[in-house]
């Protein structure tokens, strides 16, 4: 299969007949679906300067639903012909829907990309999304590791929902954010437009419906609602870190999740358990990210190995005397 051929699937430029053959030819091996995972995922890297491009199809079947609404005067052997491509179709989108790819954000970038429904997906650094070659004609799932935003397609017959290791969100609404991390066991979702229903996976049965900025946390393995308190929280996605009401422990764990990097803090008792306030661009790195909260507080210094990604903190307390 040519690049070209695959570029305008990416691009939802293909015929019918077109669809048929590449969708055949991606089940015929791991290897073709890597290939396409592969040019996919470098037309997203254009992402990263700030374009976004469109992906796979909009939502899979409609446009031959629409081509059943032909006139009465065609021949009763094209309509039959018209039938098994599209019974052909519907199997071969159900066995892809089948099929994740991933897609995980760079330490220190956040990065966004377009689904084949027009859902848009801002994913935070170090964040991971996994999701289909092509959705289901029955609902649209995909799996986060991490944190992300969602601008969902709206479309009330067409089920989207976001799998966690803790919670299932299923969109009521459109405009929501998703953080969920397995090692910490922390979960938290807020709600910015429309209605979001979230099911605690642990607990069958607790769920809870989010109106607009609301926001649940996971809380002893339970379901707690919340009005937002800081919407900056939020900024990510414009490549801002917010400190507002953080302790010093606090920005350090969000650190070490932007950034991917293992941050080492020697006698942490010793560093005033103060609460920071302000933002810092996540795009100019983690000397820069230190060198702020170095001139907020003053208490500490720090040392950045970089061969083992390692930072080093020290309180200026427990330096030896001159």
């Amino acid at each position: 299969m040519d690049d070209l051929t695959l570029q305008k699937y990416l691009r939802n430029e293909l015929s019918e007949q077109q669809l048929v053959e590449v969708l055949d030819w991606l089940d015929a091996s791991a290897e073709n679906r890597r290939r396409l995972d592969r040019l996919d995922y470098v037309s997203n890297l254009g992402i990263l300067s700030a374009e976004t491009g469109n992906r796979i199809f909009s939502r899979p079947m409609s446009r031959w639903k629409r081509s059943l609404h032909w006139g009465t005067g065609l021949a009763a052997g094209l309509l039959l012909c018209v039938g098994a491509t599209l019974f052909l179709t519907r199997q071969a989108v159900e066995r892809h829907a089948r099929d994740f790819m991933s897609l995980t954000a760079p330490s220190g970038q956040s990065i966004s990309v377009t689904l084949s429904d027009g859902t848009v997906v801002w994913l935070n650094a170090g964040s991971k999304l996994e999701y289909p070659t092509l959705f289901s004609s029955r609902r649209r799932q995909v799996r986060v590791s991490g944190e992300a935003m969602f601008e969902v397609e709206h479309d009330a017959d067409w089920p989207f929902v976001v799998e966690t290791f803790a919670c299932e969100a299923e969109v009521l609404g459109t405009k929501f954010n998703i953080l969920a991390d397995a090692a910490t066991r922390s979960f938290s979702a807020a709600l910015l437009e429309g209605r979001l229903e979230i099911r605690n996976l642990e607990h069958a049965g607790e769920r809870l419906i989010l109106s607009p900025d609301e926001e649940v946390h996971l809380v002893d393995g339970h379901l707690r609602l919340e009005r937002i308190s800081d919407p900056d929280d939020f900024r990510w996605v414009d490549g801002l870190m917010n400190l507002n009401g953080l302790t010093f422990g606090e920005v350090v764990a969000k650190l070490e999740r932007y950034y991917g990097v293992r941050i080492d803090v020697d006698h942490p008792e010793s560093i005033p358990q103060r609460r920071y306030h302000g933002k810092i661009r996540v795009s100019c790195g983690i000397d820069h990210a230190l060198d702020l909260l170095q001139m907020m507080t003053s208490e500490f210094i720090y040392m950045h190995d970089s061969e083992t990604n390692t930072i080093y903190i020290k309180s200026r307390k427990n330096l030896p005397m001159d």
